[in-house]
């Protein structure tokens, strides 16, 4: 039982070498409101503005009504230029843009049958062009803060507008 206890420990004190390393933040742009961020991910390159955050009605196709107690929808007018894409509707499958609230919650953009919907402009987008378009979220609670992009796979922070 000793030597056992004493193999055990050796190599939890061995494999403690190899599995710690040091963290490293991923940096991502940060700006404000109107700014034009430049973003890098895993090949795709592109310039995004976030123009304005401001209430909404109802889109068509939002699915079911806001909730309360706020039940109010805001939207996002974002501008994305794409300058290298590997595919067309790379973007439409990577980018996610968030509401963030200065308390934490985070809400996620719903989708909706609106013709100045974001995210079918994205489905189609080449390298060159230029698309606008409204993101659409469900504020419940607290009013949005911040619009933060991520990667809808990894979940990984890419850039950031302060409201």
């Amino acid at each position: 039982m000793r030597r056992w206890f004493v193999l055990f420990v050796a190599a939890l004190v061995a494999s403690a070498g190899f599995v710690v390393a040091p963290a490293s933040a991923a940096i991502s742009p940060i700006g404000r409101l109107g700014e034009t961020l430049q973003i890098s991910f895993k090949g795709l390159v592109a310039d995004i503005t976030v123009h304005s955050v401001d209430p909404s009605p109802i889109p068509p196709g939002f699915g079911y009504p806001p909730r309360p107690p706020r039940q109010q929808v805001w939207r996002a007018w974002i501008t994305v230029h794409p300058i290298a894409v590997p595919t067309p509707y790379a973007q439409g499958i990577t980018y996610s843009f968030r509401g963030v609230t200065a308390t934490g919650d985070s809400y996620e953009p719903r989708n909706t049958d609106a013709p100045d919907a974001l995210s079918k402009a994205l489905n189609n987008a080449p390298a060159g062009s230029t698309v606008s378009g409204a993101v659409f979220w469900d504020c419940y609670r607290d009013l949005v803060s911040n619009v933060v992009l991520i990667d809808r796979v990894t979940g990984e922070h890419l850039a950031q507008w302060n409201l």
